[in-house]
């Protein structure tokens, strides 16, 4: 059976996880690396993939690119410079402290930080 790509696009560590508990919950068999895989999204994806991705629409918003939305969902930053450094991601973007407090907003919801 051959496979087609359709489109490409960056997931969150939650939508992963649950991509492969779908996987799992239908029976379909795990390779190696995807056992592996999913030993890691256990642990490090624990949060509900419906709020990542009403998150990832919302940092999308304020003109994020995919990579460095998703990037920032993974992560969880809870400082202006932890922002920054992944803001520096995307080369296009002019950033300002208006826009790092509405990122900051947005993942505090999010990532359950206080």
């Amino acid at each position: 059976m051959s496979r087609r790509t359709i489109r490409k696009r960056y997931i969150s560590v939650y939508e992963a996880r649950e991509i492969l508990e779908n996987r799992i919950r239908g029976q379909a068999r795990l390779g190696e690396v995807q056992e592996r895989t999913w030993s890691y999204l256990s642990i490090f994806g624990d949060k509900e993939a419906d709020k990542a991705r009403v998150a990832y629409d919302n940092l999308r918003r304020l003109g994020l690119s995919e990579e460095v939305a998703v990037n920032l969902l993974n992560i969880c930053p809870e400082s202006e410079g932890e922002v920054r450094s992944i803001l520096a991601l995307q080369k296009d973007l002019a950033y300002d402290s208006e826009l790092i407090e509405g990122i900051l907003a947005i993942l505090k919801s999010f990532c359950e930080w206080e």
